[in-house]
């Protein structure tokens, strides 16, 4: 068995109501995150209005914004408890309808964009096995663990309110180094938890995603499918055309194509690309700098990757041509965004 999330969702732009379990959580930290949403353009009245649609980078920008304000890196496990079924609305409805615990997951995973996620989710069996696992599905910057740990807890909360209790997992796996806040890794899944690993995902008894749901009714979990159809379909629409670019750079070697690449994979032309980017105040160069930002974040933070090898993989000539463009980015050198 194989169950994966389609490729689509990175372009997908998500519903701000989603962002409510995160801001409730920073405001019992006592951070106040309006300033923080108007300052990324987005209206604190936006998280009550089930319609108010937000581009991945307004939402991304927000959150590692309040990252940084509050500084507690276990926030991501912390939230991710909170994403329960009945908060994703007609797709959590399919999926606790669903017949197993497979099958309501082949359903998040097929509406993913619905879910708040910015990671390609997939769902197979090795070895008696059943393996939930997750990887970026674009470049998240100072919210790559972040997303990484709510990810993981989020979708075991949802097995667990699928099933009515906590299934037992054999042990979860994790690529980051091991964090100050490992103990609430163990304390949340209740098993071994293995760091600095080639994944990230949890595993359980293959049999147990076999089981019924307590509440399926594989009818009704038919009708709010095709619901969620119409729902996603939109999502993905209003996905916008620079959020597509950053796709196709993210897919190409060393983020280094040039804008004539990009059009003929596209189809098109440099200058309708240069039209449709400045239409969202944006340019091709913006977000190959924006990328080119974000992945150094991630690989400084999460990574043991040396200076040489990030200059590398980001497409620059040596290590002193990407640290004298990282200090034009933030002010600082790479060398400070270092945690181990």
């Amino acid at each position: 068995m194989f169950i994966h999330s389609d490729k689509h969702g990175g372009k997908s732009s998500h519903r701000a109501y989603g962002l409510a379990p995160f801001t409730s959580l920073l405001k019992e930290e006592g951070l106040n995150p309006e300033p923080i949403l108007q300052k990324n353009s987005i209206p604190p009245s936006a998280l009550e209005d089930p319609e108010y649609i937000l581009t991945p980078s307004r939402e991304l920008a927000f959150m590692e914004s309040a990252l940084v304000a509050i500084d507690k890196p276990e926030l991501g496990l912390r939230c991710g408890s909170r994403y329960h079924l009945s908060f994703y609305g007609m797709l959590g409805l399919a999926a606790m309808s669903s017949k197993n615990l497979a099958e309501a997951f082949r359903m998040i995973f097929k509406y993913l964009p619905m879910t708040w996620s910015y990671m390609y989710w997939s769902l197979h069996t090795e070895g008696g096995l059943a393996i939930v696992s997750l990887e970026p599905q674009r470049d998240l910057g100072g919210c790559y663990q972040y997303m990484i740990d709510r990810g993981l807890v989020a979708s075991y909360t949802i097995a667990t309110d699928a099933l009515g209790y906590a299934p037992s997992l054999v042990e979860v796996n994790v690529a980051q180094s091991e964090p100050s806040y490992a103990q609430l890794y163990r304390d949340i899944f209740n098993c071994p938890v293995n760091f600095s690993a080639q994944s990230n995902d949890f595993r359980m008894k293959e049999a147990d995603v076999q089981l019924p749901l307590q509440q399926t009714e594989t009818e009704s979990a038919r009708i709010f499918a095709k619901q969620c159809e119409q729902i996603c379909a939109k999502l993905v629409d209003s996905g916008s055309f620079s959020e597509v670019i950053r796709q196709h750079l993210l897919r190409l070697p060393n983020q280094v194509a040039s804008l004539e690449q990009i059009a003929h994979r596209l189809n098109t032309t440099p200058r309708t690309i240069q039209r449709r980017l400045a239409n969202e105040n944006t340019s091709y160069l913006e977000l190959v700098e924006d990328v080119r930002h974000n992945l150094a974040v991630e690989y400084l933070e999460t990574t043991l990757l040396t200076m040489e090898e990030i200059a590398v993989r980001l497409g620059y000539s040596d290590a002193p041509s990407f640290s004298h463009a990282f200090k034009r980015w933030t002010g600082t050198s790479p060398g400070s965004l270092r945690v181990f």
